[in-house]
C-alpha cells in the first residue's frame, strides 16, 4: 500500500497512525522523512475500507482466473475431440474384426465338427456297414408301403364315421322340427285352458278345487307324520330294549372289573413284599461284602494267618504281612513308616491295600517270572511280607514316584500300569551297552552283593538300569508287588527277612482268588441282584395290571353312563312321540271332517257350472297330453342330439387316427430318407472327408487372417489411445484448474462479503456513537483536574523517535486558505484517485517550492491519553453541539484534538466546553475561532486532500 505525503504548509504535516477503535484513545505519533513529508497512519475506517478493496480485487483477479480456466478447458476439450472421435472409430473397426473373427471361428468349428463326423463315417464305410444299410433301406421300403395302407384305411374309417355324423345331425334337426311341431300343439291346449278358467272364473269352482286340495293335502301331511311318528316309536323302543340289555351286560362286567382290581391290587402288595424281601437280602450281603471288603488286604493276609491248615512258615509270613499293612508292625529290622497314616488307607477305595487293587496286581505277577526265565534265572515265589510293602510303599506314590522310607531297600517303581514289568526290562538295553564298554560289569548279576557294590560304587550308572539289576537279581527267591489307582506299581523283596517256603504265583493267585471269591461274594450278589431285578418286574407288571384293570373299570363305568344317558333320552323321545301320535289322531280326524265338507262343497258347485266344468276338464285333459307329446319329442331330439355328440367323436378319433398314420407314414419315409443319406455317407466317404478336410483348411486359414487383421488394427487402437488418454489428461487437469479457481472465487467471494460486513458494521457503530456524544455533552461543567503538562516531549528531547516530524515549511495562512472550498474524503474513496481541479494541485506546488527552502526540524506529538470514564467535549467552529474528544496531538507547535476516528481539528478551531473524570492534557484554549478539518486517506495511487473550514458560532457560557 503506497503512503500517501502532505507537502501543504497549511496542514502542517499532519500525520498518524489512527486508533484501532474509536474507544481506545491513544494516538499514535506522526513521523517525517528526510524532505520533512508526513506519513499518515491509516485510521479502522480506512483499514476496513482497504480491506474491502483488497478483497474486491481479490474477486476480481480470482474471476478472471475462472473465466481463463474456462477457456483453457474449452481448449483443452477441442483439442481431445479429434483423438477421441479417432480412438472411437478405430475401436470401431476393432470391435467389426473381432466379430469377423467370431464369425469364421463359428465356420471353423462347423467344419471341424464335420471332419470330425466325416472322420467317423469313414470308419464306418465298411463293405459290411454299407450291405446292411442297403438292407435296411430295403426294410424301410415295406415300413413305408404299410404306413401307407394304413393311412388309407384310417381316411376310409374317417369318411365312414362322417357319413354317420352327417346322418346323426339329419336326425337331431328333424327331431328339433318334431319339438317345435309338439310345443307349438301344447301352446294350443294352453290357450284352451286359460279360456276355460275364464269361462268359469267366479264361479267358485276353482276355490272349492284348491280348498279340497289344501284340505287334502293337510291330511296328507298330518298322516304321514303319524306314520313318521310310529316308526320312530317302533324305533325307539326297539332301540331302549338293546339299549337296557348292554346296560345290564355292562353292569355285570363292572362287577367283574371291580373285583380284578381288587385282585391287581393285592397282587402289587405282594410282589411289593417280595421286592422289599429281595432288596434287604441283597442290602445285606452287600453290606457283609463292604464290611469284608474293608479291611482289604489286612482281612486276607488275617484269614491266612489264622487258619491252622496251613504251614506255620506261610502264617508267620502272613501275620507279618498283616502287621505291615494294619500300620502295627515293630519287628527287628523296621517298623511302622512315619508316613503310614498319612498315605495308607486300610481296604479303601482305590487304595494299594483295596481288594480290586490286590486282584489288579495279579496279571503282573507271571510276566516277572517270565522276565526272568527268558534271561536264565530262576522263579520267583511270593511273599506274603513283600506284598504287604509294595502296597503301603505303592500307597506312598501319591502325587509324586519316590522312593519311601520303607521297611526293606530293594524296590522297583513304575508308573506305566499295563506293561510294569517291561517297562523296567527296557533298561536292558541301557545295560548290555554298559557292559560293552566295562566288561567288568558282567559280574555284577552273579550275585545281589555284587549288585549292592554296584550301587554304592556307580551310583549315576544304577540309576539307569538299576530295575533291571533289581529284577534279574540270581540271589532272589520271592517278591511281591502293590498297585495305586492308575498312579503307580511298587515292586518289593525281603532281603532283610527269610521266608522258608514262599508260594508259587499260581498258589498266591489261587489262594487270592478264593478269598477274594469268599468275600466278595460277587454269585450271590448277582442272584440277589437278578432276584431284585425279577421282583421289580414282577411289581411294574401288577401294577401296570392295577392301572389296566382301573382302566377297564373307568372304561365300563363312562359306557355305562353313556348308555343310561341314552335310555334316558330313548324313554324322553318315546314319551314325545306317544304324545304326538295323540295329537296327531286327533288332527287327523279333524281334517278328515274338513275335507268331507270340502267335497260336498266341490260338488255342489261342480252342479251348478255343468258344462264349463267340463270344458275345462277336457281341456286340461288334452293340455296334459299336449305336453307328454312334447316330453316325447323331447326325449326323441336328446337321443338325436347323443347321438350326433356320439358320432362326432368317432369323427374326431378318425381325424386323430389319419393324422397318426400319417405322421408314422412321414416318420417311415423320414428313416428312408435318412437311411438313403447314410449309404450315400458311406459310399461317398472319402470323399467327403476330403471335402470336409479342406474346408476345416480354409476356415482356419480364414481365422489366422481375421486374427491377423485384429492384431493390427488393435496397434493402431492402441496408438491413437495413447494419445487420447494425453488428450483426457489435459482435460482432466484443466477441469481440475477450473476447480480450484471456482473454489477460489467462492472464498475471496466469501471474504470480500466478511470485510464488507465488518466495515458497515464500524460506520453503524460510528454513527452510533456519534449520537450517544450529542447526548453526553449538553450540559457542560468545569474541568476538576488541572492540567497535567509533565508528558509533553520537547523539542530537546531526541529520543522521542515516534512522536517528532519534519516541518515542511512554515505556516502560511494563504495555504489555510486555499483550502476552504475542499471536502472531507470519505474511505469509499480510496479506490480511486483524489480529484482536485483547483486550490489543492496549486498549493501542492507551492508546497513544494518551499520545501527546498526549509530547513529540517524537529517537531513533537503530545497525546492526551483519556480513560473510559473521562472526556473532554468541544463545540467546532460553526456549530452548537458538544462533541467528544479522544485525543491530543501537537505538530510543528500547532495542537489538534481527535474528535473521531480519523477526523482531527485544531484547538484554535474549537473551544472546551465540559472536561469529566480524569483527562491527561494541556491548558485548552477558550476562545472561539476557525476549525480546520484534517482528513487522512489511503489508497493505490491516491492523493492527499486536506478540507478545511471556516465555520463560526457562539461561545457558550461554562457551566459552574
Amino acid at each position: 500500500m503506497k503512503e500517501l505525503k502532505y507537502t501543504s504548509l497549511a496542514v502542517a504535516a499532519l500525520t498518524a497512525t489512527l486508533l484501532a477503535s474509536t474507544n481506545n484513545s491513544k494516538v499514535q505519533a506522526a513521523t517525517t522523512d528526510k524532505n520533512n513529508a508526513v506519513v499518515v497512519a491509516k485510521s479502522d475506517k480506512e483499514k476496513l475500507q482497504d480491506a474491502v478493496n483488497q478483497a474486491q480485487n481479490s474477486v476480481n483477479n480470482a474471476q478472471a482466473s475462472v473465466y481463463s480456466k474456462k477457456s483453457a478447458l474449452t481448449n483443452a476439450q477441442a483439442q481431445a475431440k479429434a483423438p477421441n472421435d479417432a480412438c472411437d472409430a478405430q475401436q470401431a473397426k476393432v470391435n467389426d474384426s473381432q466379430k469377423n473373427l467370431a464369425d469364421k471361428q463359428a465356420v471353423a468349428k462347423q467344419a471341424q465338427d464335420k471332419l470330425a463326423n466325416a472322420i467317423e463315417v469313414a470308419k464306418q464305410a465298411t463293405s459290411e456297414n454299407i450291405q446292411k444299410t442297403q438292407k435296411n433301406i430295403a426294410a424301410q421300403q415295406d415300413a413305408i408301403k404299410a404306413a401307407k395302407q394304413n393311412v388309407s384305411d384310417a381316411n376310409a374309417d374317417l369318411s365312414t364315421a362322417q357319413s354317420q355324423l352327417a346322418t346323426a345331425k339329419q336326425k337331431q334337426a328333424d327331431a328339433q322340427n318334431l319339438v317345435n311341431s309338439k310345443e307349438a300343439a301344447k301352446k294350443t291346449t294352453d290357450n284352451n285352458v286359460a279360456n276355460a278358467e275364464a269361462a268359469l272364473k267366479n264361479s267358485g269352482l276353482d276355490e272349492a278345487k284348491q280348498n279340497v286340495q289344501k284340505v287334502q293335502n293337510a291330511l296328507n301331511d298330518i298322516k304321514k307324520t303319524n306314520s313318521d311318528n310310529e316308526s320312530v316309536l317302533s324305533k325307539n323302543q326297539a332301540a331302549l330294549a338293546e339299549n337296557n340289555q348292554k346296560i345290564a351286560t355292562v353292569n355285570n362286567n363292572l362287577a367283574v372289573a371291580n373285583k380284578a382290581v381288587v385282585d391287581a391290587q393285592n397282587n402289587v402288595n405282594a410282589k411289593q413284599k417280595a421286592l422289599a424281601e429281595a432288596q434287604q437280602a441283597l442290602k445285606d450281603l452287600q453290606d457283609q461284602v463292604a464290611q469284608d471288603q474293608a479291611s482289604g488286604a489286612a482281612g486276607f493276609f488275617k484269614a491266612i494267618a489264622d487258619n491252622k491248615d496251613n504251614s506255620e512258615s506261610l502264617r508267620e509270613d502272613a501275620q507279618t504281612a498283616y502287621e505291615i499293612v494294619a500300620g502295627t508292625y515293630n519287628g527287628e529290622y523296621g517298623k511302622e513308616p512315619t508316613w503310614y497314616a498319612k498315605r495308607v488307607h486300610l481296604g479303601a477305595k482305590n487304595d494299594a491295600t483295596s481288594i480290586e487293587e490286590m486282584k489288579n496286581v495279579l496279571p503282573y505277577l507271571p510276566k516277572v517270572n517270565e522276565a526272568r526265565t527268558s534271561h536264565n534265572r530262576s522263579v520267583l515265589g511270593i511273599s506274603l511280607t513283600d506284598m504287604a510293602v509294595a502296597m503301603i510303599d505303592a500307597d506312598y506314590q501319591t502325587g509324586w514316584l519316590d522312593h519311601p522310607d520303607s521297611l526293606y531297600q530293594s524296590e522297583n517303581l513304575t508308573t506305566d500300569m499295563q506293561e510294569p514289568v517291561q517297562s523296567w526290562m527296557q533298561e536292558e538295553e541301557t545295560w548290555n551297552e554298559m557292559v560293552k564298554e566295562h566288561p567288568e560289569y558282567a559280574d555284577v548279576l552273579n550275585s545281589s552283593y555284587n549288585i549292592y557294590a554296584f550301587f554304592t560304587n556307580h551310583y549315576d550308572e544304577y540309576l539307569q538300569v538299576g530295575h533291571f539289576l533289581n529284577l534279574m537279581d540270581p540271589s532272589l527267591t520271592h517278591f511281591g508287588m502293590g498297585r495305586l489307582d492308575d498312579s503307580a506299581v511298587s515292586w518289593d523283596v525281603n532281603d532283610v527277612l527269610y521266608v522258608s517256603n514262599p508260594l508259587s504265583v499260581e498258589d498266591y493267585t489261587d489262594l487270592f482268588n478264593k478269598y477274594s471269591k469268599d468275600v466278595l461274594k460277587e454269585d450271590q450278589l448277582n442272584t440277589l441282584k437278578a432276584n431284585v431285578a425279577t421282583a421289580n418286574q414282577n411289581l411294574v407288571t401288577a401294577q401296570n395290571a392295577v392301572k389296566s384293570a382301573q382302566n377297564n373299570v373307568q372304561s365300563l363305568q363312562a359306557n355305562l353312563a353313556e348308555l343310561n344317558n341314552g335310555s334316558a333320552k330313548i324313554n324322553k323321545a318315546i314319551f314325545d312321540t306317544q304324545a304326538a301320535l295323540a295329537k296327531g289322531q286327533e288332527n287327523l280326524e279333524f281334517e278328515q271332517k274338513q275335507l268331507d265338507q270340502a267335497n260336498q262343497t266341490l260338488a255342489d258347485v261342480q252342479a251348478k257350472v255343468g258344462t264349463k266344468a267340463k270344458a275345462l276338464d277336457d281341456a286340461k285333459a288334452a293340455q296334459a297330453k299336449a305336453a307328454e307329446a312334447v316330453a316325447q319329442a323331447q326325449n326323441v331330439l336328446s337321443e338325436a342330439t347323443a347321438a350326433v355328440k356320439a358320432s362326432q367323436a368317432k369323427v374326431d378319433a378318425a381325424q386323430n387316427d389319419v393324422q397318426v398314420k400319417d405322421n408314422n407314414l412321414k416318420s417311415a419315409q423320414a428313416a428312408f430318407d435318412s437311411l438313403k443319406q447314410t449309404l450315400s455317407n458311406l459310399e461317398n466317404a472319402q470323399s467327403n472327408l476330403s471335402a470336409a478336410q479342406t474346408a476345416l483348411n480354409k476356415a482356419n486359414d480364414d481365422v489366422t487372417a481375421a486374427n491377423k487383421a485384429i492384431k493390427a488394427q488393435q496397434l493402431i487402437l492402441d496408438t491413437l489411445k495413447e494419445a487420447k488418454d494425453k488428450a483426457d489428461a489435459q482435460v482432466t487437469n484443466a477441469s481440475e484448474e477450473l476447480r480450484k479457481a471456482e473454489a477460489e472465487l467462492a472464498a475471496e467471494q466469501s471474504k470480500l462479503e466478511d470485510a464488507k460486513a465488518r466495515l458497515d458494521a464500524f460506520n453503524k457503530k460510528e454513527t452510533e456513537n456519534s449520537h450517544k456524544e450529542t447526548s453526553n455533552t449538553e450540559k457542560p461543567v468545569n474541568p476538576t483536574n488541572k492540567p497535567d503538562t509533565s508528558h509533553v516531549v520537547k523539542p530537546s528531547d531526541k529520543t522521542a523517535a515516534n512522536s517528532t516530524v519534519k516541518p515542511t515549511d512554515k505556516p502560511d495562512s494563504n495555504s489555510e486558505a486555499s483550502t476552504t472550498n475542499s471536502s472531507e474524503t470519505t474511505p469509499a474513496d480510496t479506490d480511486a484517485e483524489v480529484k482536485d481541479t483547483g486550490t489543492v494541485k496549486e498549493n501542492a506546488k507551492a508546497d513544494l517550492k518551499t520545501n527546498n527552502k526549509s530547513e529540517e526540524k524537529l517537531s513533537t506529538v503530545k497525546i492526551v491519553d483519556n480513560s473510559d470514564s473521562s472526556a473532554v467535549s468541544v463545540v467546532l467552529s460553526g456549530s452548537n453541539t458538544p462533541v467528544k474528544t479522544f485525543g491530543e496531538k501537537t505538530v510543528n507547535g500547532t495542537t489538534y484534538y481527535k474528535v473521531s476516528a480519523n477526523r482531527w481539528v485544531k484547538a484554535d478551531k474549537a473551544h472546551v466546553v465540559a472536561v469529566t473524570g480524569n483527562v491527561t492534557t494541556n491548558k485548552l484554549p477558550q476562545t472561539g475561532a476557525k476549525n480546520e478539518l484534517i482528513a487522512a486517506l489511503s489508497g493505490l495511487a491516491v492523493a492527499g486532500a486536506s478540507l478545511v473550514s471556516y465555520l463560526g458560532i457562539n461561545r457558550k457560557k461554562k457551566n459552574d
